[in-house]
């Protein structure tokens, strides 16, 4: 297996001087836009903007080339159109750069003519000892050195545990943003696009080593080297969790990648087969990939097939047996003590109690809650809680009785109580929670009150409590995560 060079990264995804070739006064032009968004997101280095016809850019002084920028230069970001991108990297290895990510489109992905720039590219860069991120990409977002993906100047500022890499673009700001407020937060994002030097083997690689990423991510379409890909998929899956989106696993979406990034992505069956071989993690789509990361970010190591359920109402009860049923959990019933208690906490008509317990309430309160999670905690055969909180008809009575602005705008002290008791009991039992906030919400009218459900949910997994739409997707989830420490114990 190729063997990396972690200090060479350091430049590359925590650079301290960077330069923007092709940066632009006007927002509407890339060098334009991605400036401003490095501005604005807050880059903690020194930003040296170059571009020949200007002496002045965005407030900063302009410098003609890279080699005129007086001192030494990290990481270069390229944004002048494809027939002059060679020249910049030829400026850049002049100049001693280490490392450039390459936002301009028009190489493989744009045919025979591109493919063969690409190459000379590739070549260009070798000879010059400079790294490539790119072609055709969004390039790297590191909170930790303020750098960002061009549109993404409201990903957080907060480093995280998650790597993640993507070959597209757009993909990889979609993840920015549904992980942030799912708790999930990143130590580098890297879209690499074409991946003409630095490509996904090589990432999973640095991943694999890096001491600030616990769990990786990844989109991936194609790759060229597939007995590298799945080497080094291996490695890193054995050291700890990855989960993989595959683009391109139907014929039709195979076409789709080929006009994208110019990857071939191969047979669907044997892409799901070679990727569950390496003990990574298949993805169904982009918001399953997040989940699974919040998932294993907020639980950890999940261990046994017991589940102990609080549910709302007869439908949740029967449909959390039959989604526990299909993913191979268990729903063991309660000692006849844990009955009598749950039994004197329930409504006076409409509970059940029992596993699922029907709390008849669309939403109890703490006091009736808490007491359940821990009896359930303290049941040998119980594994992990499941907690659904059907916040809707809460929060639509709140606003029948103009009390809703003030719940929103408020601590939500129902969230915390109920979050500070499940993560004591987490530490005292190894035994999580997860909360289930069903997704009702469907007219302009009530934005409103999904905004309730938004905060219940960022609130709970900044706690490290995992927050699903449904039962089913839940316990999708919680099996590949456990299957994964089945699997591969961490080293």
């Amino acid at each position: 297996m190729d063997m990396i060079d972690m200090s060479s990264y350091e430049k590359i995804f925590y650079p301290k001087r960077l330069a923007v070739v092709g940066a632009s006064e006007n927002p509407m032009k890339f060098g334009g836009m991605f400036l401003k968004a490095l501005l604005d997101y807050g880059f903690k280095g020194e930003i040296y903007p170059v571009n020949p016809k200007s002496s002045e850019i965005q407030g900063i002084m302009a410098y003609p080339d890279v080699e005129a920028i007086p001192g030494d230069v990290d990481f270069a970001v390229i944004t002048v159109p494809e027939k002059f991108v060679i020249d910049a990297v030829k400026s850049c290895a002049k100049k001693g750069v280490k490392g450039v990510e390459i936002l301009t489109s028009g190489f493989r992905e744009a045919g025979e003519k591109g493919k063969a720039l690409e190459k000379e590219l590739v070549e260009t860069a070798r000879k010059g000892n400079v790294r490539i991120i790119g072609p055709n990409c969004f390039g790297v977002y590191s909170p930790a050195a303020g750098i960002t993906l061009m549109p993404g100047v409201e990903f957080s500022k907060e480093p995280g545990p998650a790597g993640f890499i993507s070959q597209s673009g757009g993909g990889a700001c979609d993840v920015a943003y549904m992980a942030r407020g799912r708790g999930v937060h990143f130590s580098t994002m890297v879209s690499y696009g074409n991946g003409c030097d630095i490509s996904a083997h090589e990432l999973l690689l640095y991943f694999k080593d890096d001491p600030r990423t616990k769990i990786v991510g990844a989109y991936i379409e194609g790759v060229d080297n597939g007995r590298a890909f799945l080497d080094a998929l291996g490695a890193c899956a054995k050291k700890k969790p990855v989960v993989i989106l595959k683009g391109g696993i139907s014929e039709q979406g195979q076409k789709g990648t080929i006009g994208h990034t110019g990857s071939m992505a191969g047979s669907g069956l044997a892409w799901k087969a070679a990727v569950k071989s390496t003990g990574a993690v298949l993805a169904k789509d982009t918001k399953d990939l997040v989940e699974c990361l919040m998932a294993f970010k907020c639980i950890g190591a999940l261990k046994g097939n017991g589940a102990g359920i609080l549910a709302g109402g007869g439908l949740r009860c029967v449909e959390s047996l039959d989604a526990a049923s299909e993913f191979g959990f268990n729903v063991p019933e309660p000692d006849p003590e844990t009955l009598s208690l749950i039994t004197s906490l329930l409504p006076p008509a409409g509970g059940k109690a029992g596993n699922p317990a029907d709390l008849a309430n669309p939403v109890l309160g703490p006091p009736a809650i808490i007491p359940m999670l821990k009896a359930f905690s303290g049941h040998e055969n119980m594994d992990f809680m499941v907690l659904y909180q059907m916040l809707f008809y809460l929060l639509s009575e709140l606003k029948r009785m103009k009390m809703l602005d003030d719940y929103l705008d408020g601590e939500t002290g129902y969230h915390h109580e109920i979050a500070k008791a499940a993560n004591d009991i987490y530490k005292n039992t190894g035994k999580p929670l997860i909360v289930i906030l069903p997704d009702i919400v469907s007219i302009p009218e009530h934005s409103d009150i999904e905004r309730g459900r938004i905060i219940a949910r960022e609130h709970y997994t900044k706690n490290n409590i995992a927050c699903f739409d449904t039962i089913h997707q839940a316990f999708s989830v919680l099996r590949r995560v456990a299957e994964y420490y089945e699997k591969n114990a961490p080293e």
